[in-house]
């Protein structure tokens, strides 16, 4: 039995609301921004070609800091979970340290959504 086209609309609309409740935090979206944008920031560098782009949370902490973000290790490791829980980033373990990269599939509900609607 087949779930139909309304039972999958309903489920792109989950992930497009999902999505949208996950942006609406500007620490999450200055995560992203920073995952995208800041390589240059970076100070521990990956050594796998896996975490190659990724940040650890150190150093987003600190770029934050530096813009007078000023958020706790269990604040930041809520937004990353949060993030990662939407697929906007992923994890690449390396070791005992621990890199962010950006997904940039995770936005792929809302560009699909924006689309079909502006049509």
């Amino acid at each position: 039995m087949s779930r139909g086209k309304d039972y999958n609309k309903a489920m792109n609309n989950i992930k497009v609301t999902d999505a949208f409740k996950v942006l609406q935090d500007p620490i999450r979206v200055r995560i992203i921004e920073m995952l995208r944008f800041d390589q240059e920031r970076r100070v521990f560098l990956p050594d796998t070609l896996e975490a190659k782009d990724g940040f650890c949370p150190e150093d987003i902490l600190n770029i934050l800091q530096a813009e007078d973000i000023h958020i706790s290790n269990t604040k930041l490791s809520y937004h990353l979970k949060e993030l990662r829980k939407n697929e906007m980033i992923f994890l690449a373990k390396e070791g005992k340290r621990n890199f962010y990269l950006f997904n940039q599939n995770g936005l792929r509900p809302i560009l699909n959504w924006m689309n079909r609607i502006h049509k």
